[in-house]
């Protein structure tokens, strides 16, 4: 996903670990804590102050539906989030059925002959866990939850094939969708952001389209359906729109999509006059509901920058 699919959270074996593979997690999206906790009030999710923050901490297991706050504002679909929450619940069981033996238990002290005589064995046996533990560590690291290209952190995985979501990385419970809006006297269907669950359909597909481009095509019912064209004109300008041509081989159809970061992407567009733009949400609206998808200047701002992932 981009978001938690490339993490195992199954492979954590205690709270100090889990907590250590949700750090990850949100490293590998960028989020930050502020954007966590403003998703979560958003997604209506009533978390104490700062509880999403205490996540990170490893002190005990989280709640269950902190858990669940965090992982849907990481961009974790259903089945992954299912993931993480049988993960949690199997390390609380195991904890419970399996306390912490006592600290310091009193044991016989053996002969002093004995004692001599199973040092060589007990360093043997520190030396092989010691290797072991190494194994398992690297295992870890880069099996069981590191983020693909974690040797490189500033490249985003690649593109997934078939249906996609498109979230806006500050808002990333919201997708992008259609909505019929009204403008110069005319009606239009147009991308904007809706919370996920209500965006579909349409259905979104990357297709390619010639060396590092790709079209944006939307199959839904009527006026849904088509390949994503930047709109020019009164009221419409920089708006997108799907079209039901989808041969067209001008620059309005046809977007550059870019990592931007660890988990997200810059899609990028060029206008019938050869001006480069990027795809933002419009300004001062990047975290509502209904919020338009347009063409503007680029800038780099997280406003620019999009999560792309199957569902």
């Amino acid at each position: 996903m981009g978001g938690s699919g490339a993490f195992r959270p199954g492979a954590a074996t205690d709270a100090d670990a889990f907590a250590g593979m949700l750090q990850q997690l949100r490293d590998y999206t960028g989020l930050t804590e502020h954007q966590l906790e403003r998703w979560a009030a958003q997604g209506g999710y009533a978390l104490a102050p700062g509880e999403l923050a205490d996540v990170l901490r490893r002190r005990a297991l989280p709640r269950p539906e902190a858990v669940e706050a965090f992982v849907r504002a990481c961009g974790g679909t259903d089945a992954e989030v299912h993931e993480w929450l049988t993960a949690r619940q199997r390390i609380e069981d195991v904890a419970r059925l399996d306390p912490a033996p006592d600290p310091d238990p009193v044991r016989p002290r053996p002969p002093a002959s004995h004692r001599k005589s199973r040092r060589p064995v007990l360093l043997a046996a520190a030396a092989a866990l010691a290797a072991a533990l190494v194994i398992l560590g690297v295992r870890l690291l880069i099996g069981y939850g590191a983020a693909p290209g974690a040797g490189t952190q500033e490249a985003a995985p690649p593109l997934p094939a078939g249906e996609v979501h498109i979230r806006p990385l500050r808002a990333p419970g919201l997708c992008l969708t259609g909505e019929r809006i009204r403008r110069a006297h005319a009606a239009h269907t147009v991308a904007v952001q809706r919370p996920c669950a209500q965006a579909v359909p349409p259905h979104t597909y990357l297709k390619a389209a010639g060396p590092d481009r790709y079209r944006i095509e939307w199959d839904g019912a009527g006026a849904d359906s088509g390949c994503l064209s930047l709109l020019s004109g009164p009221g419409v300008e920089g708006l997108l729109e799907p079209d039901d041509d989808c041969s067209a081989t001008g620059p309005a159809q046809r977007f550059r999509i870019e990592a931007a970061g660890k988990a997200a992407y810059r899609i990028e567009l060029t206008a019938e006059d050869g001006a480069d733009s990027c795809l933002g949400i419009e300004g001062g609206r990047a975290t509502a509901s209904g919020a338009l998808a347009r063409a503007e200047r680029c800038t780099g701002a997280d406003g620019q920058r999009f999560l792309i992932g199957t569902r």
